[in-house]
């Protein structure tokens, strides 16, 4: 998935969510200028106390699930990513000779006792095959492209986005119109 995907895929996900919430706060809004309207339609026309005590007790609970809700989703990544670094090594390692190793060394041999030396030239071949013991000391360079595809699962909980706010002001929009302070107006105990 290229980068444009994702970042129009992230726009439309917050599009989306952005629609929800402008249309829930509308929605509130509307729903309490209707229970102030109701509330002094009420007073005058005499209605029912039952309307307004199940509309507050509504809009309660819906804030307590609009609160504790929790937005779930998975969110595909699909990238590839630089890797450079220089590793350095230092290790005892062994290898084999792949082909014979054909030596020339010049050298010097003294004979026991006194007898003097000689010089000459050491003519040695290093089979096929044969392991040697080797320290390897050395800086390694790495760079790739690391091709990274997972899944992210995703949890946000709406109380702890900007969202949190916005209900927690319709919260105190409604505090006027607690259900203890209604039911002592409007006598609707039992409801």
């Amino acid at each position: 998935m290229k980068r444009s995907d994702i970042l129009w895929l992230a726009f439309e996900k917050f599009a989306i969510f952005f629609s929800f919430a402008v249309t829930f706060t509308v929605v509130i809004v509307v729903l309490v200028l209707g229970f102030v309207l109701f509330q002094q339609r009420e007073s005058l026309l005499g209605l029912k106390d039952g309307v307004v005590c199940d509309t507050v007790t509504g809009l309660n609970a819906l804030l307590d699930d609009f609160e504790n809700a929790v937005i779930t989703s998975t969110v595909p990544i699909s990238e590839t990513i630089p890797v450079e670094f220089t590793l350095p090594l230092d290790q005892n390692i062994s290898v084999r000779l792949t082909q014979g190793v054909d030596l020339k060394r010049p050298t010097t041999m003294v004979l026991p006792g006194g007898g003097g030396r000689i010089n000459g030239t050491v003519y040695l071949e290093l089979q096929k095959g044969l392991r040697l013991p080797i320290e390897l000391n050395t800086m390694v360079p790495v760079s790739q492209q690391l091709p990274v595809t997972m899944n992210v699962p995703v949890e946000i909980p709406l109380k702890d986005t900007e969202l949190g706010g916005v209900i927690q002001q319709l919260r105190s929009l409604l505090e006027p119109l607690q259900l203890e302070k209604l039911e002592e107006t409007l006598q609707c105990r039992g409801r």
